[in-house]
């Protein structure tokens, strides 16, 4: 696969895994009645996505698919240790406070997944030493 390509579909990988379980949380909780805020929150997410896999590209080229996965998932983790520092930091009040922190919380797990997903596809492959 040529390497200008790993990125597009690491990028592909992380929305599937995100998004997808946003959906898949909002259809097994039943009555969401979907307004454009919820378009704006999935473009805010996959501008996130952008991010989060640029760093994991930049960052998994190096080590084999192991480590691209440990090093995804790490970078995957980040959006959601910013907001919590954010909440930390700005204690922007009781709602905006709970409701950051609870997306945080959301956020985490599938974003380590799609991060851990996007570092195997961006990694390349360790060759063999040959060392006699």
């Amino acid at each position: 696969m040529p390497s200008f390509n790993r990125p597009v579909i690491a990028v592909c990988a992380w929305e599937a895994c995100v998004i997808g379980y946003f959906l898949a949380a909002l259809a097994l909780i039943g009555g969401h009645i979907w307004s454009i805020d919820d378009l704006v929150w999935i473009a805010k997410l996959a501008v996130c996505g952008l991010f989060v896999v640029g760093a994991v590209a930049l960052l998994s080229r190096r080590f084999g698919k192991a480590g691209g996965a440990i090093t995804g998932a790490l970078c995957g983790l980040v959006p959601s240790a910013l907001m919590l520092t954010w909440v930390l930091v700005a204690r922007p009040g009781f709602e905006a406070s709970a409701g950051g922190a609870g997306i945080a919380f959301m956020l985490a797990a599938p974003s380590a997944v799609g991060g851990a997903f996007a570092g195997i596809i961006c990694s390349r492959r360790k060759k063999a030493s040959a060392t006699s």
